[in-house]
C-alpha cells in the first residue's frame, strides 16, 4: 500500500501540518500519478496542490537534470494537473545517505560489502555464532549480535559498524583462524589499513548520523533542512582543509609508519582526502536542485528581514501562479519587522522552528487585514515537505 500524505500551514492549529489523505495500491509510475489525481479529486484539493515530494529513485524524479519527457511520477503528475509549475522535491535525507555512500565508493576498502559478507556469515548458522562466541572470550572482547543494514539507506550501516569495531579482534582471529574463509573476509582482515578505513567511516558517518535525526524531525520546514545540508557542507569542507582524522585513527597511522609502511600511510591519507572531496561533490550537486527556494531564507526570522528580500519571495509566488499584491505586504511587512526587532532578544522565540515564528506572529496579529498577503506566504511555502522519510509519495497543499 502507498500512502498518499498532505502538508498544509494551518496557524490556527499549530503551524506545520501532515496528514494522511489515502492508502492506494499503485505498481507503476502511471498509476502513481493517476491514484495521486484521483485522491485529489476525492477531497476537493485538485487546484491546492503547489508541490511534489517523494525519494530519489528514477521512477520519481528520473536523473537529476531531468529531461520533462521523462515517464516519472513527477512529470505525469505535472501532466496530469496541467500545471508546469508544480514543484518537484527531491528527498534531502536520501540526499545524505547516498552522499556518504557515494564518498566511501573512492575507498579500496568495500565497507557495506564487508559487513554484509560478516551478516550473512553468521545469520542462519548457530554453529558458526557459537565459534565466534568462544574466540570473543579467548581475546577478552565482548561478544554482540552482529546487526545488517536497509540498502536504500546506506547509513543504517553505522550501527553495524560500531559492532564490527567493538569485535574486530574477534572477528579477526575467527576468520583468519578458519581453513577456508570467504575470500573477501579473508582479505578484509588481512589487509594493513582494514581497520583504520573502518574507524575513520565510523567517525564520518557519526556526523551524518547526527544530522539526519536532526533532518528527520516531523515538523521541519525547508529552512531547517537547508541548514542542516549547509553544516554537513561546511563540516566536510572543514574536514577536506585539514584532511581531518581522528586521533584514534592518528594514532594508528602513527604506528603503521614506526612498522615501515610509509607507503600504505601516503596511500590512506589521500583515501581520506578523496573521500571528502566525492563527497563535497555529490553534496554540492543535489544541493543545487534546493537553490530555487533560496528566497525564501528570510522566513527563518533569524534576523531582520529586508523588504527586497520579500520581493524577491513575491516575484517567485507570482511565477507560480500565486497572485501577492505587493503593496498591502509591503505595510503587513513592517508590522512584521516590528514583531521581530521586538522578539530578536528573546531565546525562546530563537529556538522556535520557522514555521512555528510566523505561528506566533499571525496570533498575535490584530486582524486578517494585517497579514493576509505574509499568510499567502506562508501557507505556500511551509506546504512544500521537507523531506519523505515517513512516505514513499506525498502531495502539498496550501
Amino acid at each position: 500500500m502507498v500512502p498518499v500524505l498532505i502538508q498544509y500551514y494551518d496557524y490556527r492549529n499549530g503551524g506545520l501540518k501532515t496528514k494522511l489523505l489515502d492508502l492506494q495500491e499503485t505498481p507503476t509510475e502511471t498509476d502513481v500519478s493517476d491514484s495521486l489525481v484521483k485522491a485529489l479529486k476525492k477531497h476537493r484539493l485538485l487546484q491546492k496542490c503547489v508541490a511534489f515530494a517523494g525519494d530519489n529513485c528514477n521512477t520519481m524524479f528520473g536523473e537529476l537534470r531531468q529531461d520533462e519527457e521523462a515517464r516519472t511520477v513527477y512529470t505525469k503528475l505535472k501532466k496530469a494537473l496541467q500545471r508546469e509549475t508544480l514543484i518537484g522535491v527531491y528527498c534531502p535525507a536520501h540526499i545524505l545517505h547516498n552522499c556518504i555512500h557515494h564518498g566511501a565508493d573512492a575507498l579500496e576498502v568495500d565497507v557495506e560489502n564487508i559487513i554484509l559478507k560478516i551478516y550473512q556469515y553468521f545469520h542462519i548458522y548457530t554453529v558458526r555464532t557459537e565459534s565466534l562466541q568462544e574466540y570473543c572470550e579467548f581475546v577478552e572482547v565482548e561478544y554482540k549480535r552482529l546487526l545488517s543494514h536497509s540498502k536504500t539507506r546506506w547509513l543504517s550501516l553505522f550501527p553495524g559498524i560500531t559492532k564490527l569495531l567493538q569485535m574486530h579482534s574477534a572477528l579477526k582471529s575467527f576468520f583468519l583462524g578458519q581453513s577456508n574463509p570467504p575470500a573477501v573476509l579473508k582479505s578484509f582482515f588481512e589487509h594493513e589499513f582494514s581497520e583504520l578505513y573502518l574507524w575513520h567511516m565510523h567517525s564520518l558517518m557519526n556526523a551524518f548520523h547526527l544530522h539526519i535525526e536532526e533532518m528527520e524531525r516531523e515538523n521541519n520546514s525547508l529552512l531547517e533542512v537547508m541548514k542542516t545540508l549547509d553544516s554537513v557542507h561546511t563540516i566536510l569542507l572543514d574536514r577536506r582543509a585539514q584532511n581531518f582524522m581522528s586521533l584514534t585513527v592518528k594514532g594508528m597511522l602513527a604506528d603503521k609508519r614506526k612498522e615501515g609502511l610509509e607507503e600504505g600511510c601516503d596511500a590512506f591519507s589521500d583515501a581520506v582526502r578523496r573521500l571528502y572531496s566525492h563527497c563535497i561533490d555529490y553534496l554540492e550537486m543535489w544541493m543545487a536542485s534546493l537553490q530555487e527556494f533560496s528566497c525564501f531564507a528570510w522566513m527563518a526570522l533569524s534576523d531582520i528581514p529586508s523588504w527586497s528580500d520579500v520581493e524577491a519571495c513575491i516575484t517567485y509566488l507570482i511565477e507560480k501562479g500565486v497572485e501577492i499584491d505587493d503593496i498591502r505586504c509591503f505595510d503587513q511587512f513592517n508590522n512584521l519587522k516590528k514583531f521581530v526587532e521586538a522578539s530578536s532578544d528573546e531565546e525562546e522565540f530563537q529556538h522556535l522552528l520557522s514555521h512555528q515564528k510566523w505561528t506566533k506572529y499571525f496570533l498575535k496579529a490584530k486582524a486578517i487585514e494585517c497579514y493576509s498577503e505574509l499568510l499567502k506566504i506562508a501557507q505556500f511555502f511551509f506546504s512544500i515537505p521537507s523531506h519523505s522519510v515517513n512516505m514513499e509519495w506525498s502531495a502539498s497543499f496550501h
